[in-house]
């Protein structure tokens, strides 16, 4: 499993948080999930699968987005070539990470 980066937070408030990250192909996100916080991701390069409470979700492609309400276990993984990047959008809620 090789973690998601980082590369930028855009926005990072008590209950927002915008940031872009980026995971290498062929990689695996790690499985975590937020107690308050709604996400929404948004693939901007790449293929990513999305893993949503242990099952598969969809597909996205540039362009492609998923909302994923607080208490989701979720997952990010780089199925194509090149490196996938996307923007995570968190709200309504306070920000917090917790892994599986």
């Amino acid at each position: 499993m090789n973690p998601a980066t980082c590369i930028d937070t855009l926005v990072h408030t008590d209950d927002v948080r915008i940031a872009e990250f980026e995971l290498a192909p062929d990689s695996v996100g790690e499985i975590h999930s937020h107690s308050y916080a709604t996400e929404q991701c948004v693939c901007l390069h790449g293929q990513l699968q999305m893993v949503l409470n242990g099952e598969p979700g969809p597909s996205l492609s540039p362009g492609g987005k998923l909302v994923i309400p607080a208490g989701v276990e979720h997952q990010v993984i780089n199925t194509g070539s090149e490196p996938g990047r996307y923007l995570v959008i968190q709200y309504g809620g306070t920000y917090d990470f917790i892994a599986k």
